[in-house]
């Protein structure tokens, strides 16, 4: 039987104090079961650029990704999003063919927002075309090719741009062979492309492949163009009337790429990342390359700085100064990039949790959950009483209820039995756990309820009891002698805990023999009987306490009658036992 679920897709939000910055979109996280195996599959992201459209209203995200799938054979793969930033909401996602493009790629918006525009680098015929496509991806539209010469061949990066009065800018690195001296001649372009008559005038011309053009950017006012050769940064009039003005070079002789402006027009931001002009273009030795800087520089060469590490492919919002779109290296994946918003304006996370979950967003990637889901930390997906979060701290398995196949959940483990979920025999003696925890006569079941409470079942010689509680709970000891059930109990300070206990009134001679000590030291409690049940009730101040229930006496406070609490009447339901393996020896014998 298959079965499965959709957790809430991911969603994009403004960065907040607590989260700057803050994960743009994650792919939706899937959980269910195929026959009697628990299946997650979250997706992962490797992003290459990203481009807002001019109202700011929109946001494009192009590289690899992958969407998981319970049903096998299932995952989607895509490398274009279109993100709704007024809601944060995925509006578009498809596929563009661009060919052999490499790394380094662009892509614009037409000023009314209709089309987006793109390079196709095809594999045969090496002269790459600008492209435009409708918001969905439909209607691929052929607008010019790239070439202006009688070129054989071109090389990356293939650079586009879309000014605000619809010209289109794009760069040229042209070939062509010179039979007197044996050699390439290579000329670099800047074109400016009329999109509504295709009349075509030329910006920048080049001689040389060290002055490969890498990187490209209209300015706000659309009158000027900032572009990268190599290292240098420039800044020429969009008419080509003036000789380019160098404004800064980057450190340590890295490429720039990437180059973008403020919606001022007062600064530039453009990535630094450790790359080589060859006679092929620009060449990356391996993916990690991208890993570098984000520097910022004033227009007039001025405050010259580093602004952001481990980052590339930083967009300015058209529409606010302070706020950009990035991609993210983050460890321990350097190999993949992710999509984050970030406002300079506030103060910057070194260890980014978009979704306030108290869990940092590369824990989450790592641990196959989703970091733009604040509530999946306290859902249990494979059913064995421990919640993501647990699991997370207790190196235990989100798909697999008994990590070490030791006949114990991994939530009865941790919760009953004081055992490690990762270790088959916690206490090296040779006996597995689950062996020494049937020995004892003691089956248990734990599960986690809504908002924070967990259930355990526990039977002994047939005696089921039930204990509910808010609190996380760090051990259970049933000691048969003295009849009395002890649990650890623990939670933030300050706050109010909750225990629910039933126990068969087989076990007890009267209610009013049950006594309830907390650390040793008599607390109130209420108790009631309901039907075959006694019904404990207590509350405490959280810190971490032992909670122990003495069914025949024993230095507790006598309990009061529990009607008018049964609120809480869904945390005594009863449950289905899951019982442990065969017997060997006794943990609970040996602590009692």
């Amino acid at each position: 039987m298959l079965g499965f679920y959709n957790v809430s897709r991911s969603s994009a939000f403004a960065p907040t104090e607590t989260a700057n910055p803050r994960l743009i979109y994650w792919p939706p996280t899937q959980v269910g079961k195929i026959y009697d195996h628990v299946v997650v599959t979250s997706g992962w992201l490797n992003i290459r650029s990203m481009t807002w459209s001019p109202s700011g209203r929109y946001l494009l995200i192009f590289g690899d990704i992958h969407e998981g799938s319970v049903e096998p054979g299932m995952t989607q793969s895509f490398n274009t999003l279109i993100i709704d930033m007024e809601n944060g909401t995925l509006a578009y996602k498809f596929n563009l063919d661009v060919g052999s493009v490499g790394a380094f790629i662009q892509f614009a918006f037409s000023s009314d927002e209709t089309k987006i525009f793109y390079v196709n680098a095809p594999y045969t015929g090496y002269i790459p075309m600008v492209y435009s496509v409708n918001l969905d991806g439909t209607n691929s539209t052929l607008i010019t090719y790239m070439n202006s010469t009688a070129a054989n061949s071109m090389r990356t990066p293939y650079l586009i741009d879309v000014t605000s009065d619809g010209y289109l800018i794009y760069t040229s690195c042209e070939t062509t062979y010179n039979w007197t001296t044996g050699q390439y001649n290579y000329t670099n372009y800047i074109w400016k492309y009329a999109l509504d008559t295709g009349e075509k005038s030329l910006i920048v011309k080049l001689e040389g492949i060290e002055n490969l053009i890498t990187s490209l950017s209209a300015s706000p006012s659309s009158d000027k163009i900032a572009y990268a050769n190599g290292s240098d940064i420039w800044v020429v009039d969009i008419n080509g009337a003036n000789s380019p003005v160098k404004v800064a070079s980057a450190y340590g002789g890295k490429i720039v790429t990437f180059i973008d402006w403020t919606n001022n027009g007062t600064m530039l931001t453009y990535s630094e990342v450790n790359a080589t002009i060859e006679a092929s273009g620009l060449y990356m030795k391996w993916e990690a390359s991208l890993r570098g800087n984000v520097t910022a520089v004033n227009v007039d060469g001025s405050n010259h700085r580093i602004i952001l590490n481990d980052a590339y492919g930083l967009v300015w919002s058209p529409v606010n100064d302070s706020l950009a779109a990035y991609i993210m290296f983050q460890q321990p994946d350097y190999w993949y990039g992710y999509p984050y918003l970030i406002d300079f304006n506030m103060p910057i996370t070194p260890y980014p949790d978009s979704d306030g979950d108290g869990l940092p967003d590369p824990a989450e990637i790592q641990f196959h959950l989703n970091p733009l889901d604040p509530t999946d930390l306290e859902k249990d997906y494979d059913d064995d009483g421990l919640t993501n979060r647990e699991e997370y701290i207790y190196g235990a398995g989100i798909d697999n209820p008994d990590c070490d196949n030791d006949g114990l959940s991994d939530g009865v483990e941790v919760k009953v039995f004081k055992t490690n979920p990762r270790k088959t025999d916690t206490d090296g003696d040779g006996v597995a756990d689950g062996l020494e925890a049937a020995a004892t006569g003691l089956n248990a079941f734990v599960s986690v309820l809504p908002e924070g409470w967990i259930r355990m079942t526990l039977e002994w010689k047939g005696n089921r009891m039930y204990v509910s509680t808010n609190s996380s709970v760090l051990g259970v000891v049933f000691n048969s002698t003295s009849m009395a059930l002890s649990i650890s109990v623990g939670g933030p300070d300050g706050s109010t805990g909750i225990a629910n206990i039933s126990i068969p009134v087989s076990m007890i001679s009267a209610l009013s023999n049950v006594k309830v000590t907390l650390d040793d030291q008599p607390i109130d409690f209420q108790i009631s009987q309901v039907g075959n049940y006694a019904q404990i009730y207590v509350q405490y101040h959280h810190s971490y306490h032992d909670l122990t229930a003495h069914l025949s006496g024993g230095g507790g406070i006598g309990g009061v009658d529990l009607t008018g609490i049964l609120s809480y009447w869904w945390l005594i339901l009863s449950v289905g036992i899951v019982a442990v393996a065969s017997i060997i020896a006794a943990i609970i014998v040996k602590r009692g």
